[in-house]
């Protein structure tokens, strides 16, 4: 079956090509990449050489890979049923690890050659209408701590569109509700300041005020748990995400993640002409005006078909 040539070798104990994801991995911490992306190109890596342990033994050192290789991998990983992106993602790990492999010499020739990622179909992005944000506030209302937490952390998401590893590892310390600003730590370990208005302030304020009443308010981290053996510990990115589906759920909202919040949040700083377009790159940390396009698009799609609206060429005839 096509699955089993992307099955990882059970309990093997290494390939001669293994070594070099080792030193690609000490390259990446040395360039201070972040733990998570060190994780994504270092597994993907690893992907292709059990796949290539399965169905091209051959290739006993890097130089040995060539583009048929790069491409039947890509090909079974498709065929098994992972979406293009899910396989443009591993094309695009790899991409930077022969980019290193060809510096390092570990490779005199450049298998990518004759190769191209996965084309992704694009899909729109979805956004919050007014009535679903307004009924996300309504699911979050509550004197509770728990309520009082939860309207703090999809107020912020929706004030600042940051990422969801943003948001999960703010400092009590990186907040300042005078100045209504955050210290974020971003992509590539480049920090940012974000701002929020009056509303998530007060939220804020309010959620403060009952996180120092919990058992473990003399921790840094922002936002606290009330669950888990630990009992009020520091809420990890896992929780976050669990709050905005439960509360997207109450408010007849499925599958609300934090990117929803972000491309909300994008969408409309757009629509409404509040944001230009560069400072919803920096607010965003986006260094890319191709994320810009990506996220913002539905805003410029809205106004078009609202211009379309006010001049159809058959009301002038």
């Amino acid at each position: 079956m096509v699955s089993d040539k992307l099955t990882a070798v059970s309990g093997r104990v290494g390939t001669p090509l293994d070594p070099a994801v080792a030193s690609f991995a000490r390259f990446l911490r040395g360039a201070n990449r972040s733990p998570k992306t060190v994780t994504i190109y270092t597994d993907a890596t690893r992907k292709l050489i059990d796949w290539l342990a399965r169905n091209a033994p051959e290739v006993s050192c890097w130089d040995d890979l060539r583009a048929a290789h790069l491409n039947g991998f890509t090909s079974d990983v498709l065929a098994a049923g992972r979406s293009a992106a899910y396989a443009s993602n591993l094309y695009r790990a790899i991409q930077q690890f022969v980019k290193w492999a060809l510096a390092e010499e570990e490779m005199t020739r450049n298998p990518l050659s004759g190769t191209a990622s996965p084309q992704v179909p694009e899909q729109p992005v979805p956004v919050l209408t007014v009535p679903q944000i307004r009924a996300l506030f309504t699911a979050c209302e509550g004197k509770d701590y728990s309520s009082r937490r939860d309207m703090a952390i999809v107020r912020l998401f929706l004030d600042t569109g940051i990422r969801l590893a943003e948001l999960s590892g703010l400092a009590v310390k990186d907040v300042d509700l005078d100045a209504r600003e955050a210290l974020v730590l971003g992509k590539g370990r480049r920090t940012r300041v974000v701002v929020f208005g009056h509303k998530a302030t007060l939220a804020l304020d309010r959620y403060l005020r009952a996180r120092a009443a919990q058992r473990r308010a003399d921790l840094p981290d922002l936002w606290l748990s009330t669950t888990g053996r630990a009992g009020h510990g520091p809420m990890t990115s896992s929780g976050i995400y669990q709050v905005l589906e439960r509360r997207g759920l109450a408010a007849d909202i499925s599958g609300l993640h934090p990117h929803v919040l972000r491309h909300t949040w994008a969408h409309y700083g757009r629509l409404e002409g509040r944001l230009h377009d560069d400072e919803i790159m920096r607010l965003a940390g986006w260094r890319s005006r191709s994320m810009l396009n990506r996220y913002a698009a539905s805003a410029a799609d809205e106004r078009a078909r609202e211009a379309g609206k006010r001049a159809p060429l058959g009301d002038q005839l």
